[in-house]
């Protein structure tokens, strides 16, 4: 009996029409799908293994009007599109070199073969269109019993790329064990300065994705204690404040930031934060928030009044007010504040940003022409209204306004 998760992969329209037009006994799910499908996690990329040449698959598509990249046929790897939905389709290959990242490959017809060259025994599975599952690794135990097992010699498949460090540790976060091999651990160790050999941006991805995992303690606990921090993204310590804060975005079902968790990794330490941006392909929106919670507002404090707390959040934004609280509340060891910072992770979530209704116009109106003036009558009035908890009366406002102005004259 096909597994259901299997089937409902194979009753895709788009996936029974590659395995019809390319045939059958040609084509075979392999990799993140099958592995997710059958560990019953979402499924996002559907990849095939074909034990067809690239030129061929190439032509077939042509004859069947299916758009396609071919940007990775010199690995293999034809990408099909059909209804806008992407199809990674690649031949069965074997490693004839490699230098650490990217390997010289040879076309072969053989699957078990193919397996042979895959990292991880959870990623060699593969499934044809009636279901049947090849497993030549064991892979599928390997998959009940969350365990993360390099196919064949663990040291050659870290030699063949690098990158397998980091996945091995990101797939140890999907599949939690926390019994991972001494040998395995001591082997990556051995491997570690052949991470220079990996693109910044390629690490930086793996590592994104563990950090934003609900399940990156361990992980993390690991790489830094075989020292893959001291080598590759240095400034980055796991500590008892960050497992508290994985903690309590677990506990309050908050998803997982990124910026907040790597600026605990970095100790909320402006310079560590700056060396790491410096050092590092982040994304813009990734350094500004970074940069935000560099400088924690000491103002966010587990006692602050609901006017404090209204103030604060109209000042900093829901997203920056709420990581400063999470930041500030896994920073502190009081028990007994608890329930003060989940209160204040609940006022700014249900945050609504009240209007400030004075205009420009307001203040032309009242005889104060344009130019610097009119924007400082304006920060001032607005400085006014926040301190006195967002009064929502237009006529005080007003009044305020003209008092103001009247001051200028």
């Amino acid at each position: 009996m096909t597994e259901k998760n299997i089937k409902n992969i194979l009753e895709i329209p788009e996936v029974e029409k590659l395995f019809k037009i390319i045939g059958e006994d040609k084509i075979f799910l392999v990799g993140g799908c099958v592995r997710n499908a059958l560990s019953h996690q979402i499924i996002k990329d559907i990849d095939f293994a074909s034990t067809i040449i690239p030129d061929k698959i190439i032509k077939i598509l042509n004859a069947n009007n299916i758009k396609y990249l071919d940007i990775g046929k010199d690995h293999g790897t034809i990408t099909a599109i059909i209804n806008e939905n992407k199809y990674e389709i690649t031949t069965c290959r074997s490693d004839i070199e490699t230098d650490g990242r990217h390997a010289l490959v040879e076309f072969t017809d053989n699957i078990k073969e193919d397996s042979n060259r895959r990292d991880f025994t959870i990623n060699a599975i593969y499934v044809n269109a009636k279901g049947q599952i090849f497993d030549f690794h064991n892979g599928v135990n390997d998959l009940k019993e969350k365990k993360i097992k390099f196919i064949g010699d663990a040291r050659l498949r870290i030699q063949e790329d690098y990158l397998r460090i980091f996945r091995f540790f990101r797939f140890q976060c999907d599949y939690y064990n926390e019994q991972i091999k001494e040998n395995d651990l001591s082997i990556i160790k051995e491997n570690i300065k052949g991470l220079k050999n990996v693109s910044k941006e390629r690490l930086w991805i793996e590592l994104k994705n563990i950090i934003q995992h609900e399940n990156s303690v361990q992980s993390l606990q690991n790489m830094q204690d075989i020292g893959i921090f001291s080598e590759i993204f240095e400034g980055i310590k796991i500590t008892q404040n960050y497992k508290k804060l994985n903690d309590i975005l677990i506990n309050l079902s908050l998803s997982s930031t990124l910026s907040c968790k790597l600026s605990l990794l970095l100790n909320n330490d402006q310079k560590n934060i700056e060396n790491f941006i410096k050092e590092n392909p982040i994304s813009n929106r990734e350094k500004e928030e970074l940069l935000d919670l560099s400088s924690i507002n000491k103002n966010v404090v587990s006692y602050m009044s609901m006017r404090e707390a209204r103030e604060a959040l109209y000042r900093l934004g829901k997203f920056n007010f709420i990581n400063q609280v999470i930041c500030q509340w896994s920073k502190d060891n009081n028990e007994k504040t608890t329930i003060n910072w989940r209160a204040l992770v609940e006022v700014g979530s249900s945050w609504e940003k009240p209007d400030f209704t004075i205009k420009a116009v307001d203040v032309l109106n009242m005889g104060i022409p344009e130019g610097p003036k009119l924007g400082e009558i304006l920060d001032e009035l607005e400085e006014w209204w926040i301190n006195n908890d967002f009064i929502d009366d237009q006529f005080s406002l007003i009044e305020r306004l003209k008092a103001i102005c009247f001051a200028q004259h």
